[in-house]
């Protein structure tokens, strides 16, 4: 018989859980032990004012109450199921205690790994002791039922409760952990975005300076061919080219490996500005107008490429999502900014079906024009999409700081993550103090009207001895309360009455809680006293 796997769900049931409680989990610890054991110390002193036992007894079996409380407190920590079965059994001369099996229930399916220790427990336990009912004790159904009532309601209910909310806050936290992830994701795909981008503009960087560097090279080598050149002057002039000739390797070794990375050369002229962009779309077929203010001309290289480079991709994102809609490319300029815009109408008729993008297009076009030290913004505009630019063209500029706007900072699902606990840390005090609050409330103003009515109609036990039969209705009044008790004849049935009675009920001085208070009974008969004492039930 192979008893390996139950012998290890034994071991594992055994095993502590693992951890080490927070600064809050252990306020909330200690909070709980300080009721607990306010709870057991006011049993204690009203079992010693009533004198019910041996003062030096009930202390010391308060105090070991107490220690078995802590106990309970702290073994939901490391062995919740157990706490369960220490609680139970202490409830047993404890009705603190029995208020901490709930609390122990519900930690016990908060914090327990596995559901089937606590299945095991709850089976084993109410068999056993419905077993023992019908056997050895021959309990009756009330006995039956009142086993049945504390298992479902002080522990399978709230340990029920206690598995729901562990379920819940771990798919809460799986739920901001996959949120992580797809922020992480994003993040990577803006990185390589900005590469990418960073990519094309060394490219233009090799292929407008090579361009450069060649010419001069040529124009150098032009020089160094004239007759009427002085020999120092051609040994410099033949140097000059040397030199741009290695320049221009150097450059193509640095920057020019970078092409094979990210994309094609470039079929198009490295130096194609924006008019000749608008002009070669439109021959295309695209239903594009360009709309040009100041002078447009000398543009900063890093300017004018920045530019290029968002006219073409607002283009192309334009003839793929809405392949019918007419395009307005505005470039304005004050002298001091160039303002870039691309605006596409609504788009009509039946969209082609296409991939959505993941928006590194406009993470590029971001890059590109944070390089250049401008602004960028894309988004719906008037049922179609805009895309914008303002660059500066006042030379050089600095550079904003890398980030990535849509992402934000590193901790932003933490903050979010954080103020959602504090949402539900409000709502879950406010659940539980509103009907603490109710019912301090109803005790104040329910419990003082009753204490006082109480008051109004006792007969303190001095005053029913002062009444004796025989003396007169004015004699009597004299000791008794304004007022009597109201009692319906149902209950006046169940109270002995001299026959031809009139009689009348008071409290008998005891507390308004106390269990063993009883009734006091004055009857008159033809105005006479005919009976006063305790009130004798039939």
């Amino acid at each position: 018989m192979d008893l390996s796997e139950p012998l290890r769900a034994v071991r594992r049931a055994l095993r502590p859980l693992p951890g080490w409680p927070s600064r809050h989990a252990l306020a909330r610890d200690a909070a709980l032990a300080l009721a607990v054991g306010a709870g057991v110390v006011l049993e204690g002193v009203v079992s010693w004012t009533s004198g019910t036992g041996d003062p030096v007894e009930t202390a010391a079996l308060h105090a070991a109450l107490v220690v078995v409380g802590l106990l309970v407190i702290v073994l939901t920590r490391l062995y919740p199921v157990l706490a369960v079965v220490v609680s139970l059994l202490a409830s047993l001369v404890s009705l603190s205690i029995g208020l901490l099996v709930i609390v122990a229930s519900y930690l016990s399916g908060r914090r327990a790994p596995s559901v089937w220790p606590a299945i095991g427990v709850f089976a084993v336990g109410t068999g056993g002791r419905l077993v023992f009912l019908g056997t050895v004790a021959s309990a009756g159904v009330d006995a039956w039922s009142v086993t049945l009532v504390v298992v479902v309601f002080y522990l399978v209910l709230p340990w029920l409760v206690g598995v729901h909310r562990r379920q819940q806050a771990e798919l809460s936290a799986a739920g901001w952990e996959h949120a992580r992830q797809l922020q992480r994701e994003h993040r990577l795909t803006a990185e390589q975005a900005r590469s990418r981008e960073r990519s094309r503009i060394a490219q233009d960087m090799h292929d407008s300076l090579g361009h450069e560097l060649s010419l001069i090279a040529l124009r150098a080598g032009a020089l160094e061919v004239t007759p009427d050149l002085a020999d120092g002057h051609r040994r410099a002039v033949a140097e000059l080219r040397a030199d741009a000739v290695t320049a221009t390797a150097h450059l193509r070794e640095i920057i020019g490996v970078l092409r094979a990375d990210a994309e094609p050369a470039p079929t198009v002229p490295v130096d194609e500005g924006v008019p000749a962009l608008v002009e070669r779309v439109r021959a295309s077929g695209m239903r594009v107008m360009l709309v040009r203010e100041g002078d447009l001309t000398d543009l900063p290289p890093m300017v004018g490429r920045a530019a290029h480079r968002v006219v073409q991709e607002a283009l192309t994102n334009a003839a793929k999502y809405a392949p019918d809609a007419s395009v307005t490319v505005w470039s304005i300029t004050d002298g001091r900014t160039l303002e870039v815009r691309v605006t596409n109408a609504a788009p009509v008729g039946v969209l082609p079906e296409t991939a959505e993008g993941g928006g590194r297009g406009l993470i590029g076009l971001r890059e590109r024009v944070r390089v250049a030290g401008g602004s960028f913004a894309a988004g719906p505009s008037d049922g179609g999409w805009e895309v914008a630019a303002t660059l500066p063209l006042g030379g050089a500029v600095a550079v904003a700081p890398d980030a990535d706007p849509e992402s934000g900072d590193g901790d932003d699902i933490d903050r979010l993550q954080l103020a959602a606990r504090r949402r539900f840390r409000g709502w879950t005090l406010a659940l539980v103090a509103f009907p603490a609050v109710c019912l301090v409330a109803l005790m104040v103003v329910a419990v003082g009207p009753v204490s006082l009515a109480w008051e109004a109609q006792s007969l303190p036990p001095e005053d029913l001895a002062r009444i004796g039969v025989g003396d007169t209705r004015e004699e009597a009044e004299r000791y008794l309360p304004d007022h009597a008790v109201l009692m319906g004849e149902g209950e006046r049935a169940g109270y002995r009455e001299p026959e031809g009675a009139e009689c009348s009920y008071y409290h008998d001085g005891s507390h308004v809680l106390d269990p063993d208070a009883a009734f006091h009974q004055v009857c008159f008969r033809d105005g006479r006293v005919v009976g006063a004492g305790v009130a004798a039930r039939r």
